[in-house]
């Protein structure tokens, strides 16, 4: 995973939360060692660091991105070091940014965050409290992300 340090980013924790999820719905333990922070969420500050990830002597056959900015360093990064996505290295992304989408040979798998929705419940929210139909400052509402699937994601490769 290639993630964001800091609490600047208050998705950061949730989506590593979610990470971790996946993970234990797989069957599987996160691995700490496999977790890569970079100092701010953007692509120019993310090369060291996916190139030091993609570069262990045991590298991952995916990546998982906090950003589509993010997986677009990995992009950058594998093509320099003539690693083949999605044949050598899956990469996913996180926000269905169209720049990034566009940008990327193969296309981008990634999650698409449900604007018009989480939009629409703010909205509702604001209203409520205006009328004074809110009594909690605060809620958490969890809204569906949807998976856009485009090619950059295979199976893994046989490694033996």
């Amino acid at each position: 995973m290639l993630t964001v340090a800091g609490s600047t980013y208050v998705a950061a924790a949730m989506r590593h939360a979610g990470y971790d999820d996946a993970l234990g719905g797989a069957g599987l333990s996160p691995d700490p060692d496999l977790v890569y922070s970079v100092p701010e969420a953007s692509t120019a500050a993310s090369f060291s660091v996916a190139r030091e990830l993609l570069t262990r002597p045991d590298r991952p056959t995916a990546v998982f991105c906090f950003s589509d900015q993010l997986a677009l360093a990995v992009f950058q990064v594998a093509a320099q070091l003539g690693i083949r996505i999605p044949a050598e290295l899956s990469v996913v992304g996180f926000d269905n940014q169209q720049f990034v989408a566009d940008a990327t040979l193969p296309g981008l798998t990634t999650v698409q965050l449900p604007h018009y929705e989480m939009g629409a419940w703010a909205a509702r929210r604001a209203i409520s409290r205006i009328r004074g139909e809110a009594d909690q400052p605060t809620t958490v509402e969890k809204i569906r992300c949807g998976l856009v699937e485009r090619e950059s994601v295979a199976p893994p490769p046989d490694l033996s």
